[in-house]
């Protein structure tokens, strides 16, 4: 059972909101007078981005995600419900819950389950991405653009985004059989528009935002728990100090466990973004959309470096994880502020 919110163009509400807290994080601390609404677009999209060659692709990406993206992805939804279905099927044999949970709790639980679940296929797709080459070869785009911006979130290969759906299908759609069988008919979840309602939230709030140019960094107690846009500029890095670290969506608890979480600092740190190594344009129709193809074909010799990886390290497949137990949780180090754009930290 699904309990579904009124509809909402999840679109434009959740670009709405993001816009809202993005002009809120583009407004220095403490500033009295008001700021032109010319500027704060300046500040909000530079045009010295959205003009370069790595900033028309994520414009690119954008309306492919507007126009195409859906009927490419459609069937990918369906893989959940079988997965659910085979999984409710495997379990009938064993008891379910003795008792039943009054809807508002049981939806609530189920809520919440399912949005564990969500964000741990895609820490597991994410940190697959890095790890295996093929998978790299497509992820890979995402990763060259050279500048963060609102639209960098859609800068995706159509096979790295097809992928994590079925991942994504499939591990929400197994937890999904195992709540169902478990709670029975008191099984809901709640979602708007189709979408899990927490998911939803964390989207508003937050995966939008991820791949914005300005500092906003959740530190302290709080950089444990979510994931903030600074935490995901730390993965983007080309710093060694920040390869394979933060993969997860919005919160941090997979990061936690599995010793890949870096916390951003308060001020804002210098970084350098992009692909180092490429020996054809990854902003173009072909480097972007069918070199990977290729490259996915040649195996290891296709990888690439990052500019200052140790010549000691493996061939680049930007979060390596190392063979030891996990990390303690890390701060990043504190470089000289930069004066690119205003911060924002929690």
């Amino acid at each position: 059972m699904t309990v579904v919110l009124a509809p909402l163009p999840i679109w434009i509400a959740a670009m709405l909101a993001t816009g809202l807290l993005a002009l809120r994080a583009a407004v220095p601390r403490g500033r009295t007078r008001p700021v032109r609404a010319r500027v704060l677009m300046r500040a909000l999209m530079p045009r010295r981005i959205l003009r370069s060659r790595s900033g028309r692709l994520d414009v690119a990406g954008f309306l492919f995600a507007i126009l195409l993206a859906g009927s490419a992805l459609g069937w990918a939804l369906v893989s959940g419900n079988w997965w659910d279905g085979i999984v409710e099927r495997a379990l009938a044999p064993y008891s379910a819950l003795p008792f039943t949970l009054p809807m508002p709790i049981a939806a609530t639980l189920t809520t919440l389950i399912l949005f564990v679940a969500y964000e741990a296929s895609y820490w597991i797709n994410h940190w697959l991405s890095h790890r295996i080459r093929w998978l790299w070869a497509f992820h890979k785009v995402h990763h060259t653009a050279e500048g963060l911006s609102l639209l960098t979130n859609f800068r995706v290969h159509p096979v790295d985004t097809i992928i994590f759906y079925n991942m994504s299908a499939a591990i929400v759609g197994a937890t999904a059989g195992g709540m169902r069988h478990l709670l029975g008919p008191a099984m809901a979840e709640v979602s708007v528009s189709g979408t899990n309602l927490f998911v939803f939230l964390a989207s508003v709030v937050l995966s939008y935002l991820q791949h914005s140019h300005l500092w906003m960094a959740t530190t302290g107690r709080w950089g444990r728990l979510i994931l903030s846009p600074a935490h995901h500029q730390l993965h983007h890095s080309t710093d060694p100090r920040h390869h394979d670290r933060n993969f997860g969506s919005t919160i941090a608890l997979f990061d936690w466990l599995f010793g890949t979480l870096l916390r951003p600092t308060r001020d804002r740190q210098r970084l350098s973004f992009g692909v180092d190594g490429l020996d054809h344009d990854p902003h173009g129709f072909s480097g972007a959309l069918l070199m990977p193809f290729a490259e996915a074909l040649r195996g290891p010799r296709a990888q690439t470096r990052l500019p200052s990886r140790p010549a000691s390290s493996t061939t680049y497949c930007h979060a390596t994880l190392p063979e030891r137990a996990p990390r303690p949780v890390a701060q990043a180090t504190a470089s000289v502020p930069s004066n690119e754009s205003p911060s924002f930290a929690a």
